[in-house]
């Protein structure tokens, strides 16, 4: 079997460049000396036979509309990308090929990082990720990586997970605000203490206005930022442990990872919560565990501090190779979603891992409503991932034909216009359901909500609901929504809060 562009890369595994950015791939391309990542893929390419899919340039942004050009163009977010795919990060800052997606991580081959050509893994979700090329090879071995072995075997594995899609209903959650009143609109003052541990010693630290937390929902640790005036009896450095507490209440547990001090003598430290060890890449096999259980597993390897975890009654098995573990726990909760319907909140409360069922993450005292927040931004898009006509394409070369499968919404197209996505497929046995689950994911319009300067409650965290009373002009929100990252900050002995919120049609951002 020949080799294929992702086999070419794998070859190149350890090769490092020979003085600053000098390498082979540098020299056939008649640039070396220069940033290497695309000139890589380019290679790899040329010794794959396929330079006529993917351009030979050292630019990634050219590698970009190359394939905007040719429409092969995919944005991060509801494509799954495929084994030979190019990756690009941070609208042109960097480049891969993909290797193979498991479950939500995908795996891929670079070259200049780290100053070599290494694997790297990335959630599927990650905000670096631009999107991804999708050329089209004349030889590409292998199945989508996402499950390895034969076509059957995949087929059959993709036609349960497109029905499940097609049949999958929102999560049973009562999300009406009826009866939600907002106790209060005053603004209260705060009592903050920061408490930090350095072995025996603990240090009341008062810090200067502007101290956030932050909490994202998927994949990042809380973060905390603070500064204070230098003072020689504070004897704080990396590794120690950090506590905040608001009004008597544990908020916040973790350790300082980075500190800061200017000529003025004002010291800037960074702190995470438990999460932050989940960044840690390890391999781990299991067979009929829970996702809790699967938590519990990572917790014990790694010296954590567990607190209440759900059942979420769901068993599975899966061999997560050099994962990351926070993608490890994810793709055991997206499995469970998938089947059981059920969505579930991973977090760090004050130093004890939880886990959640989103239904118990309602917090009632926290009206967002047009006298609570300060400000908020709305925005409506049919501009990205936005499809309302999927055309599959199966080229059937036993008949020397190519067989489409349609699925559109003509509503939608009257409104719109046509917005098509054009993919070439491998396998009929799943056109028709793999149209259907497309329209579906993809035809509806992106709606995004952020409230800025809310009055502050400890009680929210990402993962929480919080009820929603707020008419946007052309929809009318009464609700309880999904936090997907919110910003606490203390400011003059006063708290508020930044908020990016999700659900129903509303997605995040």
């Amino acid at each position: 079997m020949a080799k294929d562009i992702v086999d070419i890369a794998i070859g190149e595994l350890g090769y490092a460049e020979q003085g600053e950015n000098r390498t082979k791939y540098g020299a056939w391309m008649g640039m070396n000396g220069a940033a290497w990542c695309h000139m890589f893929v380019s290679w790899c390419a040329y010794q794959a036979g396929e330079s006529a899919a993917v351009p030979k340039t050292a630019s990634c942004a050219n590698g970009i509309s190359f394939f905007k050009n040719k429409g092969q163009f995919k944005y991060r977010g509801k494509y799954t990308p495929k084994r030979g795919d190019i990756i690009h990060f941070r609208n042109g800052g960097h480049v891969g090929i993909v290797e193979k997606v498991k479950g939500s991580t995908v795996h891929t081959v670079e070259g200049n990082s780290s100053d070599k050509v290494t694997r790297r893994s990335y959630s599927l979700s990650d905000t670096s990720i631009t999107g991804y090329g999708v050329p089209t090879y004349k030889n590409l071995n292998g199945a989508n990586s996402s499950t390895g072995g034969s076509t059957k075997k995949t087929s059959k594995e993709e036609l349960a997970y497109l029905k499940r899609i097609l049949k999958k209903k929102k999560p049973t959650v009562d999300l009406s605000v009826n009866g939600i009143v907002q106790e209060t609109n005053e603004l209260p003052d705060c009592n903050i203490e920061v408490l930090v541990n350095n072995g025996k010693n603990l240090f009341t630290i008062p810090v200067k206005d502007g101290m956030k937390i932050i909490w994202e929902r998927k994949g990042t640790p809380g973060k905390l930022t603070f500064e204070t005036k230098y003072d020689k009896d504070f004897k704080i450095v990396e590794g120690n442990s950090i506590s905040v507490t608001v009004d008597g209440t544990k908020i916040f547990y973790g350790f300082i990872f980075t500190r800061q001090m200017s000529k003025d003598g004002i010291m800037s430290f960074t702190a995470y919560d438990q999460l932050r060890y989940l960044k840690n890449k390890e391999t781990l096999i299991y067979k009929n565990k829970r996702a809790d259980e699967v938590i519990k597993i990572i917790a014990e390897r790694f010296n954590l501090n567990c607190g209440k975890l759900a059942n979420t009654s769901y068993k599975m098995s899966a061999v997560e190779d050099d994962t990351t573990l926070f993608d490890i726990i994810q793709n055991a909760l997206d499995n469970t979603l998938m089947v059981k319907n059920k969505v579930y909140v991973f977090y760090d409360k004050a130093g004890q891992l939880r886990l959640s069922n989103v239904a118990d993450m309602k917090v009632n005292n926290c009206l967002i409503d047009e006298e609570t927040g300060g400000n908020y931004t709305y925005k409506t898009t049919i501009d990205d991932d936005v499809y309302n006509q999927i055309k599959l394409v199966y080229e059937n070369k036993d008949k020397g034909t190519y067989d489409l499968y349609i699925s559109k919404s003509t509503k939608n197209i009257n409104n719109w216009g046509v917005l098509q996505l054009l993919e070439k497929i491998d396998d009929p046995d799943v056109g028709k359901l793999k149209s259907q689950a497309y329209l579906k994911l993809y035809n509806q319009k992106q709606r995004n909500l952020k409230v800025s300067d809310v009055i502050g409650c400890t009680k929210v965290r990402a993962g929480s609901l919080v009820p929603v009373l707020l008419n946007l002009g052309d929809i009318k929100i009464a609700n309880y929504m999904l936090v997907d990252k919110v910003t606490h900050t203390f400011s003059n002995r006063q708290h508020f809060m930044d908020l990016s919120l999700s659900g129903g049609d509303f997605s995040a951002e």
